[in-house]
């Protein structure tokens, strides 16, 4: 961008709401699936993208809010010129873990990496 614009006409279309602390704003949210486990497992990596100058700043285990769910960040850098941000995202669904859903919709919840739990 050349200029000074608002960079919310970006997002206002497909845009979802996100919350860090004090700070709401609009991100597109990407949730791309990839199968694992011979094609057992389906695991979904979350990324944000997002106005720098609202969540440039957010750090490793930040929590954030994106359209009503709860994430982690793992990841936060900027893309472009500089004025979006890419958020890589971990998902938390109760127990704090990473969720993934397996092809017959049974959900998944690794805690510390270790263990798996279904719901």
């Amino acid at each position: 961008m050349a200029f000074s614009e608002d960079l919310s006409v970006f997002l206002a279309d497909f845009g979802v709401s996100v919350t860090a602390g004090a700070i709401s704003g609009l991100g597109l949210l990407d949730m791309p699936g990839e199968l694992v486990a011979d094609g057992m497992i389906i695991t979904t990596d979350y990324s944000l993208r997002c106005e720098a100058s609202k969540f440039g700043g957010l750090i490793y285990g930040a929590a954030i809010t994106v359209d009503g769910n709860s994430y982690e960040v793992r990841e936060n850098r900027l893309i472009e010129d500089g004025a979006f941000c890419l958020a890589t995202l971990t998902r938390l669904d109760g127990l704090g873990g990473t969720a993934i859903t397996t092809l017959n919709s049974m959900l998944l919840i690794t805690i510390d990496g270790r263990y798996l739990v279904t719901l």
